[in-house]
């Protein structure tokens, strides 16, 4: 299996919340700067009133993969098992059962990697529930927070363009998410052809060489199998890092993770992932379940299988819809 990385997941949503219901309440704001009045004489106070507070009931997905094992997986040698292997059915039945829940884990982790990127690049998530397992019917949901703060640079502007302005872009962009949250940006995530950009780019190899004045400190180093540093802009105050790693789509391709062509611009700890609860079958009664991941295994006796199924409905949440800026450049 392929290592699962959640770069965006843990820098941006880190916290999580369970509940108790399908349903989790989304409590986010937009920021604003309503300043207390001035009040005329023998007036005692002016009420105000409260703003930029929402709250949302939201059913949250479902995402529930499963595997089945069968006699045929049992009674031959597993991957990597000695040829002369002595070991039953019953072994190999449970370590499947083992090596089946952490694949299965991880492929919801990277759903909620994925359900990440889509927020904060798009703003949204569409998501689309399927019926059945060739993908061709299906039920689509939207996760919308009415996100606003992105640009589409063009013609000659963008980042490899004759008059680009990488730095001030940036600059122009962290003030901007600051004048909608009031809280500054501390880390810039770039496309790889925004980064190619960036590193080529003449006014930010000159800001890296003026004298007595760092302006930019670029020092690449790998963070991660997926995570590179790049560097620092110590007047921005920002850290830049490359994401690359991709994930499979139902189209049969894939993709990044972070578009190529797109900057990013948030801090750590913006939000967190809800869990709503998890209805289903437990000795022929139906309990509802509470945790991120609800696992389940049952028999087919008729047919001579086993089932496993591990379920997860998250929904993360930003805690103000203005925290960061992204921007396709390229």
């Amino acid at each position: 299996m392929m290592p699962v990385n959640t770069f965006l997941r843990s820098t941006f949503f880190p916290g999580t919340l369970t509940f108790v219901t399908e349903e989790v309440m989304l409590d986010y704001k937009k920021g604003k700067r309503k300043m207390a009045p001035f009040v005329a004489p023998r007036v005692g106070g002016i009420t105000m009133d409260r703003q930029g507070y929402r709250t949302d009931k939201y059913a949250a997905p479902k995402i529930a993969p499963q595997r089945e094992i069968s006699v045929d997986d049992l009674v031959i040698r597993g991957m990597g098992e000695n040829i002369f292997s002595q070991r039953t059915p019953a072994d190999r039945q449970a370590e499947l059962l083992g090596r089946d829940m952490v694949e299965l884990d991880d492929m919801i982790t990277r759903r909620e990697e994925w359900m990440a990127a889509q927020l904060l690049f798009n703003g949204k998530i569409t998501m689309k529930g399927y019926i059945d397992r060739n993908n061709s019917n299906y039920i689509e949901q939207d996760l919308d927070y009415g996100f606003t703060n992105k640009v589409i640079l063009a013609g000659d502007n963008v980042w490899t363009g004759a008059s680009a302005q990488i730095y001030a872009n940036l600059k122009a962009w962290r003030l901007a998410a600051i004048q909608a949250s009031g809280k500054a940006p501390t880390i810039c995530v770039l496309g790889q052809s925004a980064a190619d950009a960036f590193m080529n780019d003449a006014d930010i190899q000159k800001k890296m060489n003026m004298y007595h004045v760092l302006l930019a400190d670029i020092n690449p180093k790998i963070v991660s199998d997926a995570v590179t540093y790049i560097g620092r802009l110590p007047e921005l105050g920002l850290d830049i890092y490359t994401y690359n790693d991709w994930y499979l789509d139902e189209d049969g391709n894939e993709y990044p993770f972070v578009p190529v062509d797109h900057v990013l611009l948030g801090r750590p700890g913006m939000g967190e992932v809800l869990y709503g609860a998890v209805t289903q079958m437990e000795n022929d009664q139906f309990v509802t379940i509470e945790g991120s991941r609800v696992p389940k295994s049952w028999s087919d006796n008729q047919n001579e299988q086993r089932m496993i199924r591990l379920t997860s409905r998250p929904v993360p949440k930003p805690e103000s819809v203005d925290d960061w800026y992204v921007a396709h450049v390229i």
